[in-house]
């Protein structure tokens, strides 16, 4: 029998460590609890668990049961909660790696692409341009050279098709990220972190009514994404306080913009139809509007306030 350890860190996640073996049973259990093997690590884990609450429910569960099939478990669980700037720092230099990787992975191809391409080339530039391939067994030799020179020619434009995607890769993962970090994408992020907050805490009354060891786990649970949501929510409102005393955020609401003025929404100039507390309505051209939050605003064109548009 094992001995397992289930634990659950900011930095690390949640993973499994002990001397399993396969087909004795423990990947079966554990993967029954939402847990996956991952290769680069050799150990199961929950997904996407760094900087997240520990599903403790589940931890629980499937320490349980593997102690039910005759192994010893242990459940270590960090309580505590990593700041925003930290994560957001841990998480950018985790996709640099990445990108190095995917830039190393690209020069190592393009060099495998034009070796491949010489090897192909040295197979046949001893043969004479136009030289005719004899028929029957005295031209096998000569077909088997064609063919290999031509099958390392295709590994070759494959290998170097591979090689120009990842360029793109690299390019999105970078806009990706920066797109994250947009205050107008961190406004809609804080509304939809304090929805999922409110939720939860009325998930956490209504456990009152279910006592016992599951309930007192969820309870665990809750508790814990109850502090990272709080933490979150105070980081990115502190990034759009910051954004605000710099003038990138924030300028416009229904104080400044009004009925008919024209604003830059998504890189398109559009007449205001009505200006609400968190939105505003805007002309399509049909029957209908559309509506946007206040930080989706990016210039404002009108009489009764001079401001500069952005380009």
């Amino acid at each position: 029998m094992a001995t397992i350890t289930i634990s659950h860190t900011p930095e690390d996640g949640t993973l499994v460590d002990g001397d399993t073996e396969k087909g004795d049973g423990t990947g079966d259990i554990l993967k029954r609890y939402g847990f996956r093997w991952f290769r680069s690590l050799r150990q199961y884990g929950h997904a996407n668990s760094r900087d997240r609450a520990p599903r403790v429910a589940a931890m629980e569960a499937a320490a349980e049961e593997l102690r039910a099939a005759g192994h010893t478990v242990t459940v270590e669980i960090a309580e505590e909660v990593r700041p925003n700037d930290v994560v957001r720092a841990d998480k950018h230099e985790r996709l640099e790696d990445r990108r190095a990787a995917l830039e190393a992975k690209q020069e190592k191809l393009t060099r495998e692409a034009e070796a491949l391409r010489r090897r192909s080339d040295a197979m046949v530039e001893h043969l004479p341009l136009g030289q005719p391939v004899m028929p029957g067994r005295r031209g096998r030799a000569h077909r088997n050279l064609l063919e290999r020179s031509v099958d390392t020619a295709i590994r070759s434009a494959l290998t170097a098709q591979e090689a120009a995607r990842l360029p793109s890769r690299v390019e999105g993962s970078r806009r990706a990220e920066a797109y994250k970090e947009r205050p107008d994408v961190t406004a809609r992020r804080v509304d939809r972190l304090e929805t999922e907050l409110r939720a939860l805490d009325r998930r956490m009354e209504g456990l009152g009514q279910y006592p016992g060891a599951r309930s007192d786990a969820l309870r665990r649970q809750y508790e814990g994404e109850r502090a990272v949501l709080i933490e979150r929510i105070a980081g990115d409102r502190a990034v759009l306080d910051a954004a605000r005393e710099a003038g990138t955020f924030g300028r416009y609401s229904k104080e400044n913009v009004h009925r008919d003025d024209r604003v830059k929404i998504r890189g398109q100039w559009r007449t205001v139809v009505r200006a609400n507390g968190k939105t505003v309505s805007v002309s399509t051209g049909y029957s209908w509007t559309d509506r946007y939050g206040w930080e989706e605003v990016k210039a404002l064109a009108c009489d009764h306030v001079q401001d500069t548009p952005d380009s």
